[in-house]
């Protein structure tokens, strides 16, 4: 399949979370652009509130879906309120506990979310997934996809998916997950160059390589969408 029809294939569950990060709802986009917009929007905000609804909007529409493609929001609403609240869970005969917003302090969530945009904006791709992984429910994919919506231009998901598919980018992983080694956030960073460079090179193409949205609406490549034909191919 040529990248555009793999990019136009692309079906992930365009939703996300509206309102607060206390009284949250579902939302749903008709299109990919807008999905990649509105959490843009909200990862860009000044405003601390609507970071850090950006934060967990972007892990509700990651837990969306399963691998199989069934959609759960029941889960994802779940991996939400664990991440503002916590959980308690019973490892080796103790009782312990996983730290969400609550306890982790919402300011220290603000701060991290600039410092990464601030990493992103000086082409710190790979430091910037290292510096997302200190939030809750955060691991290097999600962290990833937070980077991806900060600039979709220049940076793309990394998940255990295109990990297996394409070894050739490096990414070591730990069980089912991308690992937090070293390595993983040097090759983060060269992977991110690598999908910008072949959005370049489709762009260079002309208007008749550009990618459908579901309205019929076409763009030029970014590196988002070179890295969402990845999975179609």
């Amino acid at each position: 399949m040529e990248p555009k029809e793999s990019r136009e294939a692309y079906s992930y569950p365009f939703v996300g979370l509206a309102g607060t990060v206390s009284q949250h709802m579902h939302i749903e986009f008709s299109t990919s652009s807008e999905l990649d917009r509105y959490h843009h929007q909200l990862l860009r905000s000044t405003l601390d509130e609507q970071l850090l609804l950006g934060y967990l909007s972007v892990l509700y529409w990651g837990h969306y879906a399963t691998s199989k493609g069934n959609t759960n929001r029941a889960r994802a609403l779940s991996k939400v309120q664990t991440a503002i609240n916590g959980s308690s869970f019973l490892r080796l005969g103790e009782i312990r506990r996983r730290r969400g917003l609550v306890d982790f302090a919402p300011d220290e969530a603000v701060r991290l979310l600039r410092e990464a945009a601030s990493l992103v904006d000086s082409g710190q791709y790979g430091e910037a997934v290292r510096n997302l992984c200190s939030l809750p429910q955060l691991q290097f994919a999600f962290a990833s996809k937070i980077v991806a919506f900060l600039a979709p231009i220049k940076c793309g998901v990394i998940d255990s998916v295109i990990s297996r598919k394409y070894p050739i980018f490096g990414f070591k992983l730990n069980g089912k997950y991308v690992s937090t080694s070293t390595e993983n956030f040097q090759h983060y960073q060269t992977y991110c160059s690598m999908l910008s460079a072949r959005a370049e090179l489709l762009n260079e193409l002309g208007p008749k390589a550009h990618w459908a949205d579901r309205d019929g609406q076409t763009y030029p490549w970014r590196a988002l969408d070179v890295e969402r034909s990845l999975y179609g191919r």
